[in-house]
């Protein structure tokens, strides 16, 4: 069981040198609301100063890195567009994998400016009635009329069930500012996939956010491109850090990294002493 440690730093200046890379989870990690929490800027200056490699991790799917970057910076964390990495990011090589550049995706709702869709070479429409000139489905964010684009993708999935079905951000809800939730990317599509369930049509969900291992391979083939990462510098050696067991935990555990629970979010400390083998995080720390 993993024991819980005050400092991050204090323990990094013993183990730096056994690790590659650190990858940050964004809200209750960094930030808390809109400012920077204690020995964020910090832990930034000395990844600088060393040139250590870094990528901040997000499931925010429909902010541009720009947009992210923006706001980050008005937080007080001066990070740059190409630092972050949306689980909307792991579109491109969603696409390139399965051969879709060129192809035509229906999008519901928001990608970000610019379209992370039409980035990774897709063609996009957001018009129900072009939807049976599409070869996949991508469920975006923010604010849109849902009940045409709920009732047009379910009826094109029953008609084309072999149809893709790409969900950036698979989380269900999202906390909305002000006391309440919002329903997410991942609460939409499980809900068309229950329906569908139910009349026996099977449709896969392809997941690309945190937990699944879309965006933790996407930002591991970063490493290797843009720091010239070797093979022998993944697994253990890159440490994840998150406040959220089910999405950063889970992840990091799946594909073999260094899991690093922050109690500075959404998980106290008896939640992460008490939690299950895969949930479980290699190392804990109440700050930075």
């Amino acid at each position: 069981m993993s024991r819980v440690m005050k400092s991050f730093m204090k323990w990094w200046e013993e183990h730096a040198k056994d690790h590659s890379a650190l990858l940050f989870d964004i809200d209750g990690t960094l930030l808390a609301g809109k400012r920077a929490l204690p020995g964020a800027l910090e832990v930034l200056k000395w990844l600088r100063g060393n040139k250590f490699p870094f990528y901040l991790l997000t499931n925010d799917g429909n902010h541009s890195l720009q947009e992210k970057s923006s706001f980050l910076k008005r937080a007080g964390l001066e990070i740059e567009f190409d630092e972050i990495v949306s689980c909307s990011s792991a579109i491109k090589e969603f696409v390139e994998d399965n051969s879709l550049s060129g192809f035509t995706a229906f999008v519901m709702g928001d990608l970000g400016k610019p379209d992370y869709a039409e980035e990774a070479g897709l063609k996009v429409t957001r018009n129900t009635r072009k939807i049976e000139e599409c070869s996949l489905v991508i469920i975006g964010e923010g604010e849109y009329d849902w009940y045409s684009n709920i009732n047009a993708v379910l009826n094109f999935l029953v008609r084309h069930p072999e149809r893709i079905l790409l969900v950036p951000n698979p989380d269900t809800y999202w906390p909305d500012g002000h006391g309440g939730f919002g329903i997410g990317a991942g609460g939409k599509a499980r809900f068309i996939k229950s329906i569908l369930d139910e009349m026996h049509v099977p449709v896969k969900i392809n997941y690309l956010g945190k937990p699944y291992k879309a965006i933790f391979e996407f930002t591991h083939h970063l490493l290797k491109k843009r720091f010239k990462m070797r093979d022998s510098e993944g697994g253990k050696r890159i440490i994840m850090f998150g406040d959220n067991l089910q999405a950063d935990i889970l992840g990091a555990n799946t594909v073999g990294f260094t899991s690093v629970l922050m109690l500075t979010g959404v998980t106290n400390e008896k939640q992460a002493l008490q939690a299950e083998k895969e949930l479980r995080p290699d190392l804990i720390f109440r700050q930075l």
